[in-house]
């Protein structure tokens, strides 16, 4: 136990990788840093490498050995048997990872090949229809083509034709500039006659409304005394309405102080009839009573009736006469109220 703590403490030597590299040889593997490591059961890659390297190196010395020396166990060469077959072995395992590396390799390299071809199957088609569509589009190229030159010698022939109908049409622009440029002479000529008979004109016009300004001028004062006139006659009409206002005004105090006292008579007389109506009830229920005095009782009635009936007549006359009179006073003085607002 303390030698296994001392040899790991030490480190790895050659021995040890030497060691496990003749184990796992014996056993029938191929010797590998991993191996080694997993053997010896330490060790870091970068310190068991050149120690495997060295291993290989001195493998083919330690397998043939010393020559003319033939040992118990060893074939005719002199080589050990157990030596001979584990290099077979080694032989054995080398091929068959290089045969598996190969075929990996070589399906790689198949998948890649079928690959390549899938995407050449797929850019010969892409082309296909490349060409398709170039055929396709070369024919429309022509067909465009063609029309293009047809629609070019078509607008030549109107171009040509155009410039004909242009130059025929300058031609008649150029006549009719001239034309217009005369026209043009005959105008201005026109209008400076007519520029010099509207300056005439005008300047009889200013002269005519200076005229007419002097007489408006004269008019106005005239029309301004008129109205100074008028103002003066109106002030003293004014003055006479305010008088008859007055006149009227007092008798229309009077007329109606005469309508109250007609009324109060009135009202006198409607009291009486009044009275008297009741004493007629009274007399004719004292006549229902009293049969034997109906007979005087009713000439004594027939006079008051009489003289009740003039009576009302005379009431009745009365008071038509004070309508009237209240009604005439009252036209008088509907008629005077717009002249007082007149005034």
């Amino acid at each position: 136990m303390s030698q296994l703590i001392e040899s790991r403490s030490r480190g790895i030597q050659e021995a040890d990788v030497f060691a496990a590299a003749d184990a796992l040889l014996a056993d029938g593997k191929r010797p590998t840093i991993e191996r080694v490591r997993q053997q010896i059961g330490r060790g870091s890659p970068n310190t068991v490498s050149p120690m495997l390297e060295r291993w290989f190196a001195t493998l083919g010395g330690r397998l043939v050995g010393s020559p003319g020396t033939r040992t118990a166990g060893n074939d005719l060469d002199g080589m050990p048997l157990g030596v001979r077959n584990a290099a077979k072995l080694l032989w054995e395992t080398a091929q068959k990872e290089a045969e598996e590396t190969q075929r990996g390799e070589l399906a790689t390299v198949r998948s890649e090949l079928q690959a390549r071809e899938d995407s050449l199957a797929e850019a010969q088609g892409a082309l296909a229809q490349r060409e398709d569509a170039f055929k396709q589009a070369r024919v429309s190229l022509d067909a465009a083509l063609s029309s293009s030159q047809q629609a070019r010698e078509t607008l030549e022939g109107q171009l040509k034709a155009q410039a004909i109908e242009t130059q025929r049409v300058r031609t008649g622009l150029e006549d009719e500039v001239r034309r217009l440029t005369a026209l043009l002479s005959q105008t201005v000529e026109a209008q400076e006659q007519m520029r010099r008979e509207h300056a005439a004109v005008v300047a009889a016009k200013d002269q005519d409304l200076r005229h007419a300004q002097e007489r408006h001028s004269s008019q106005e004062k005239r029309m301004l005394a008129e109205v100074d006139r008028a103002r003066q006659a109106a002030k003293a009409l004014e003055a006479e309405l305010a008088k008859e206002h007055q006149k009227r005004t007092k008798g229309e105090e009077a007329a109606a102080k005469r309508l109250d006292a007609a009324a109060e008579k009135l009202q006198q007389v409607r009291d009486q009839l009044a009275a008297q109506a009741i004493e007629l009830a009274q007399e004719r229920v004292a006549a229902a009573v009293q049969k034997d005095r109906a007979e005087a009782l009713q000439q004594r009635i027939d006079e008051e009736r009489g003289a009740h009936d003039a009576t009302r007549r005379l009431l009745s006359e009365a008071l038509a006469r004070s309508q009237k009179s209240g009604g005439q006073a009252r036209a008088r003085a509907t008629q005077a109220k717009p002249r007082r607002g007149a005034g």
